[in-house]
């Protein structure tokens, strides 16, 4: 079937992109070289329109295939996720085989040099995007899909596996940033017939210990593997979730906690997770499984995930890079039939399910008495201090909140632990005010005048940055960027400690003196850097302990 496969998705390929990708390099070519690379393109571009939820015409917009590459097809920066997608796509006109070692390795080259802004070694095509790549490059939170895709039904070999596997282990040496896909023919075709064609989603799930609701509206309830959540995933996403409030965002706090618990706990996932809320036109069990409860299969038709994205998209990265622990995990879910439901019914569980019950970690913060003797101590000095939520200082008055407060305190700590951490996900040092890392931030010793202080120093050095982003690009501009609170820390080790003791606002002396300080510290950090980690994507550097730790040992040595 895969020659009729191939026709079938070269067909759906002409339909959508005639006249929509860019083939001015190939004027001059033959027929037939032009028709292959209209598919090498409208594959890439396909992928993309599927996987970020884009238009045919903004998904051809996409494409920097042509000469000097540097092993990149397609590039596509999904600002309201903080998705960058990078894919390198093949067409197979015999519709066998699979993609080459040294393709894939022209690929992850090109990668790295994407990461680390050396944008001489692109063409004219990606450089014209420079502005969204460096948006994504400059943001902390931006997420890398790297996607292989190949008109090809042979799987992927071990040898370019491996390429890419050891490209992930690279960039995710501190958290996960980069996240793999290979799509071959299968899984394209599989795509075109069941979900870009506009056909619902219909799953045959198995709930284990499940039950049922009958009044007023028809619901299931129970168990479900994690790896079958997973498949949906592979599967069906983003059009699963097309009901959903938002869509996975993958720099959450949250999802890493989901994450986390996937690797080193599964088997309590299910007592930790809040579970999924997914909505179907129709709900049937199958004979299959008996009458009893331990076990059902159940169809599902058009299902939409309308609470839990971040619970899905969490349990498919973890598997990628975890399957046998996500294996073990099970979670919880119940499908709701809007069967004989009143029309908007189906738009109020969406609200409610996403609105109610809702509490981040910074809310616990309120809940500790040092936080408010602290605001206290600076309201005596005429400084505002916020630490709850919704607080806000007003016009023309001095103060700052609690985010910039952990910031300083973390950063002042004498482990370089604290500077990656809230670099990375500054929500985990709120995780639990009874313990550290909270208790070493916020504690009895702590005074308002002293914290005031190292939050002027915190500004201080976060102008002198952004004067220095404003003037240089590339690698350099990266590592003006990233490095901040690595060099908040250094200036805080080279302070006197008697400086930060005097209650007083900084001098114009002592800015001039902190703003060199950082300079210096900027050029020694990429000096060692470069040295240490020359390939090393700029933004992980700096949430990498080890690395972190190396750099300072140098530079105060």
């Amino acid at each position: 079937m895969s020659e009729i496969h191939l026709r079938q998705i070269k067909s759906y390929l002409q339909k959508t992109f005639n006249g929509l990708i860019d083939l001015s390099d190939y004027q001059n070519k033959s027929e037939t070289d032009r028709e292959l690379i209209f598919l090498t393109r409208s594959l890439a571009a396909f992928t993309l329109m599927v996987l970020a939820d884009i238009s045919p015409q903004e998904a051809s917009k996409s494409i920097i295939d042509g000469g000097q590459d540097n092993g990149i097809d397609s590039l596509y920066f999904d600002r309201r996720e903080k998705i960058m997608y990078v894919l390198q796509s093949k067409w197979k006109q015999d519709s066998k085989g699979s993609v080459k070692t040294d393709e894939v390795m022209k690929f992850t080259r090109g990668f790295k040099d994407l990461v680390n802004a050396r944008y001489d070694r692109f063409n004219s095509k990606f450089n014209n995007k420079t502005l969204d790549i460096e948006e994504a490059l400059n943001d902390a939170g931006t997420r890398f899909e790297i996607i292989l895709v190949y008109s090809g039904q042979t799987p992927l070999a071990d040898e370019p596996k491996r390429e890419l596997d050891d490209l992930l282990g690279e960039m995710n040496d501190s958290s996960d940033i980069v996240s793999m896909r290979v799509y071959n023919q299968a899984n394209i075709y599989n795509i075109i017939s069941q979900g870009a064609s506009g056909n619902p989603i219909n799953l045959d799930v198995c709930l284990f210990e499940w039950g049922q609701t009958k009044e007023p509206y028809q619901s299931y309830y129970g168990q479900v593997s994690a790896r079958e959540v997973a498949d949906w995933w592979t599967k069906h996403s983003p059009k699963l979730f097309s009901s959903n409030i938002r869509l996975f965002v993958k720099d959450s706090e949250v999802n890493e906690g989901i994450i986390n618990t996937l690797k080193k706990e599964p088997e309590k996932f299910w007592y930790y997770n809040n579970g999924i809320t997914a909505l179907c036109s129709s709900i049937g069990k199958k004979p299959l499984g008996g009458s009893g409860r331990d076990t059902g299969i159940f169809e599902c038709k058009d299902v939409k995930v309308v609470n839990g994205a971040q619970t899905v998209g969490s349990i498919a990265r973890a598997y990628q890079n975890s399957p046998e622990q996500v294996e073990k995990a099970r979670v919880l879910i119940r499908f709701i039939s809007l069967e004989n439901c009143p029309e908007e019914f189906a738009t109020e569980i969406t609200r409610f399910n996403n609105t109610q019950n809702r509490i981040d970690r910074r809310e616990f913060v309120a809940l500790d008495p040092d936080q408010e003797r602290i605001k206290n101590e600076l309201h005596l000095e005429g400084i505002i201090y916020t630490y709850k939520s919704g607080e806000s200082i007003p016009d023309g008055e001095k103060g700052f909140d609690l985010n910039e407060a952990t910031i300083s305190r973390a950063c002042k700590q004498n482990e370089v632990s604290f500077a990656t951490r809230v670099k990375d996900k500054i929500g985990v040092l709120w995780e639990d005010i009874e313990k550290p890392p909270y208790k070493t931030l916020f504690n009895r010793s702590v005074n308002g005048s002293n914290l005031w202080k190292l939050v002027q120093i915190l500004r201080v050095v976060e102008n002198k940055l952004s004067e220095v982003q404003k003037q240089r690009d590339g690698r350099e501009k990266l590592f003006a960027t990233h490095s901040n609170r690595l060099i908040l820390h250094l200036v805080y080790k080279a302070l006197p400690e008697n400086f930060f003791s005097i209650s007083s606002d900084l001098t114009p002396v002592q800015i001039d003196d902190i703003q060199s300080m950082t300079s210096e510290f900027l050029g020694s950090i990429m000096s060692e850097s470069s040295n240490l980690f020359p390939t090393s994507y700029p933004a992980n550097i700096f949430r990498n302990v080890t690395k972190c730790q190396e750099i300072v040992e140098k530079i105060l040595n």
